[in-house]
């Protein structure tokens, strides 16, 4: 016979008692929550109103939570804590609504009713009394923030390091650029470029004034400050060879070149209104293909418009490539001047760039004007221009630390050059940079010969590139030397230990690359090689630019050695890869458009080039031109034609002649001309022995001086007016 089942005892833990009082708090719960909206219909609800006011339904909430717990026998709202939690919020928000009530309205029930009822008033007024206004706000702060805390589990901690991190990002200025960006309807973002970091402030003109200072108000050279040298390597000082000894500074009262003459920047209105409808567009587009893709953000560039656009877990970023034809169609965008980017770095977008209906292009003034504010962050600085954010790209050579730019003709590349160089000019002095120039098109870089940061005119004969890049590499050793001899890994401990720009800086800057590859490669090749690795250590650094961006120009072992890359517009993508690695170089618009990639970065940022006009450069330059120090009597200077010798060193040319200097005469009288490149094929010779070849037969008086890119002119129609009787025999040979 089965057991009876012992009947529960009631007491205030049995089951029935908890339904009892979680069926009464129930009521409770619902009327508290209904009273601040019924308030009027019943005494009852009247008199809750005037003890809890508007929080009653906070009360409500608490009670009703309790209520749940009884009914449910501790299964749902288990957690004391929480329940704990909702009635300091109530007792709280009581407190504080009641805070702002004026004192002389504390006596009005209906105002009563209103905010915190007369629990609210009890707690002010005990509140208020015993610690004042500022206390009392300050306590009921930490109440809510202790109960929020109970309530939802979250440690107090957390709590904390979320406010912290709110206080510390908000600003006022982001939240000003950022009203008025999102369409409620539309929750997209456009942003445009904001030209508050370049604009020209009250603070901003002095920090620009003070870095336009002559050299007495700003110091040559940041790094430069003087370290005492060690004995020993004072010793060592005293001892080194003149070949070794430290360049004394020429350039003690330099001014800096001013930018006020420079062309004013001009900005167009953009058609934020155009863009979100292309916008719409695009989404409809995508849409037709059952792509559900949302545009989140347009950002506007100076050339270009960049639409973010986002598309749900689980669809492929191919399908969208796939539709990159019929989405130029629908915004009628010329072929092949859309690129699409996937992702948008940093982000989870992909990244539909088209190019901008009011294009703002990237003037040097500006370009200038944020690198003077902050000239102290670069050694060598690069003024690139604007990202497609709007915003200024500055970068160090020093970091690099070697640049290969390539692109077709007219895309920007010899006007990014002359940049390159104008940021270079207004930031350092003839004693802190040093420059080699190679200009094969005869009139690019010409307004540069008169500087005194050049060490010797614009080369624009590629026969004596090979013995410029010779000299560098003679330079490049002669300054390990002096690294050593100071105990020093680099230029900039170098000039520190000596107090003063003792070691230039050395750029060598090549215009074209294809010119100087086809006449001499293979010489050309190794020293550039050479260069390239040991270079940075002695602040030597190369700018090599071409407008054949080909295999047999940018060598494997040329770019395998240069890590900064700036590719303008190409013609197509097996050019974009030989730049980049990667394509998207074909698909730029021109006229400064670039794609620029070092070693710190997977993939190319892309920058509208800044636009320095020809009457900008000249400005500069004249301004340095001015302060040209004469050369003292017997000051050595750089004399390319004079620099390689039969050893390739620095040593001069010997008045001895080479053995091939007969046959050579004889050639060059034969053909009518004189040229390296003749010498090569029909003495089969290497370059650098037809060099010296040419120029012991211009030191003999047989050919004439190098007229551009002509041949030389043979000035003797016999070898006996040169070799005397001797020249008899050698006819007989041929």
């Amino acid at each position: 016979m089965p057991r009876k089942k012992k009947k529960e005892k009631i007491n205030i833990k049995s089951s029935e008692t908890k339904i009892f009082f979680g069926l009464v708090f129930l009521v409770l719960g619902i009327a508290l929550m209904l009273t601040p909206f019924v308030k009027d219909q019943a005494t009852i609800f009247v008199y809750i109103s005037s003890l809890l006011g508007w929080p009653a339904m906070v009360w409500g909430v608490a009670i009703t939570a309790l209520s749940i717990n009884l009914l449910t026998q501790g299964k749902n709202f288990n957690k004391s804590s929480q329940i704990i939690g909702f009635l300091t919020l109530s007792v709280s928000l009581n407190t504080l609504l009641t805070f702002w009530v004026p004192v002389d309205a504390l006596e009005d029930t209906n105002t009563l009713q209103k905010a915190g009822g007369t629990l609210g008033k009890i707690l002010h007024i005990a509140l208020n009394d015993t610690m004042g206004d500022i206390l009392e706000l300050i306590i009921l702060l930490i109440v809510l923030i202790v109960a929020f805390s109970m309530i939802t589990g979250i440690e107090i901690k957390q709590i904390a390091e979320v406010i912290s991190q709110l206080f510390s990002k908000v600003s006022i200025k982001d939240l000003q650029g950022k009203i008025g960006g999102i369409s409620d309807n539309e929750k997209m973002i456009i942003s445009e470029n904001d030209d508050t970091d370049l604009g020209v402030g009250q603070e901003e003109q002095l920090h620009i004034q003070e870095s336009l200072n002559p050299i007495e108000e700003r110091p040559l050279m940041q790094q430069a400050r003087p370290v005492p040298i060690e004995p020993n390597v004072i010793d060592n000082n005293k001892s080194q060879d003149i070949d070794t000894a430290p360049a004394k500074p020429k350039y003690l009262e330099w001014k800096y070149p001013s930018i006020d003459r420079l062309q004013e920047p001009t900005k167009t209105e953009q058609p934020k209104d155009a863009y979100k409808n292309e916008a719409k567009v695009i989404e409809s587009v995508l849409r037709s293909f059952k792509i559900p893709a949302k545009v989140v953000e347009v950002t506007i560039g100076p050339t270009v418009v960049r639409y973010a656009l986002a598309i749900p877990a689980g669809v492929a970023v191919n399908r969208v490539k796939r539709q990159s034809n019929d989405i130029e169609v629908a915004l009628r965008v010329t072929r092949g001047m859309m690129r699409i980017e996937a992702p948008i770095p940093g982000t989870s977008y992909i990244g539909i760039e088209i190019p901008n209906k009011s294009p703002n292009y990237v003037y040097m003034k500006e370009m200038a004007r944020k690198l003077l504010s902050e000239a102290d962050k670069y050694e060598l600085p690069l003024i690139l221009g604007r990202d497609i954010a709007g915003k200024p790209e500055i970068r160090d050579l020093v970091n690099m630390p070697h640049l290969l730019v390539a692109g077709m003709t007219r895309s920007g590349k010899s006007i990014g050059i002359n940049s390159i160089l104008g940021g270079l000019l207004l930031t350092k002095t003839p004693d802190e940079l040093r420059l080699l120039l190679v200009d094969p098109k005869m009139v690019e870089m010409e307004a540069y010969n008169g500087i005194p940061h050049l060490l010797t005119p614009v080369i624009n004969d590629m026969e004596l590139v090979v013995n410029a890049l010779q000299w560098t590499i003679t330079e490049m050793m002669k300054r390990y030397r002096m690294l050593k001899q100071v105990l020093s890994k680099n230029i900039v401990q170098y000039n520190q230990k000596m107090g003063y720009p003792a070691m230039p800086y050395l750029i060598v800057v090549i215009d074209e690359m294809a010119d100087l590859m086809l006449v001499a490669g293979p010489d050309v090749e190794t020293k550039i090689q050479r260069i390239a690795q040991m270079g940075r250590a002695v602040g030597i650094h190369l700018v090599l630019a071409t407008q054949k961006p080909v295999v047999t120009v940018i060598t494997g072992l040329i770019k395998s050695n240069i890590s900064g890359r700036i590719a303008y517009a190409v013609p197509s993508a097996m050019d974009s890869r030989v730049i980049l690695d990667q394509t998207g170089a074909e698909n730029l618009l021109g006229n400064g458009d670039m794609l620029y990639k070092d070693q710190t970065m997977s993939k190319p940022v892309r920058i509208q080039g800044c636009f320095i006009s020809t009457e900008d450069t000249m400005d500069i330059i004249d301004q340095i031109k001015s302060q040209t120090i004469e050369e003292e009597e017997g000051e050595e200077k750089l004399d390319i034609m004079t620099t390689v010798s039969a050893k390739g060193g620095a040593n001069g040319i010997s008045d001895e002649r080479e053995p091939e200097f007969p046959q050579a005469l004889q050639i060059v009288i034969s053909e009518g001309k004189a040229s390296a490149s003749l010498l090569q094929r029909r003495m089969s010779i290497g370059y650098n022995k037809a060099a010296r070849l040419i120029e012991q037969l211009e030191k003999a008086g047989a050919i004439a001086k190098q007229d551009g890119v002509k041949p030389r002119e043979v000035l003797v129609s016999s070898a006996s007016e040169i070799l005397g009787s001797s020249s008899d025999d050698m006819s007989e040979e041929f």
